[in-house]
């Protein structure tokens, strides 16, 4: 378990850890001369932001994907680019 107290804004959280992950992140800290607490804290960091690229990806928001009506993928393909369906 793992638990850190701090004080200002920072928000306390309480998380278990597998051994295996706890012995790899406090490997990673004391290579990095840093506290394992830190290497979480890095870690969620990291996490968060290659979500948030991924939100902010404009190919990830297909939001009309599938919705067309059309059963023939083909001419939904060439209703959305050229405003009709070919033949």
């Amino acid at each position: 378990m793992l638990q850190a107290v701090r004080t200002g804004r920072d928000k306390s959280v309480c998380i278990e850890l597998t051994a295996e992950l706890s012995g790899q992140l406090g490997a990673i800290a004391e290579k990095q001369g840093s506290k394992l607490e830190d290497e979480v804290a890095a870690a969620i960091k990291a996490y968060i932001e290659r979500m948030r690229a991924y939100r902010d990806d404009p190919f990830f928001h297909l939001d009309k994907a599938g919705k067309s009506g059309l059963k023939d993928l083909a001419k939904a393909h060439d209703t959305y680019l050229y405003g009709t369906g070919s033949t």
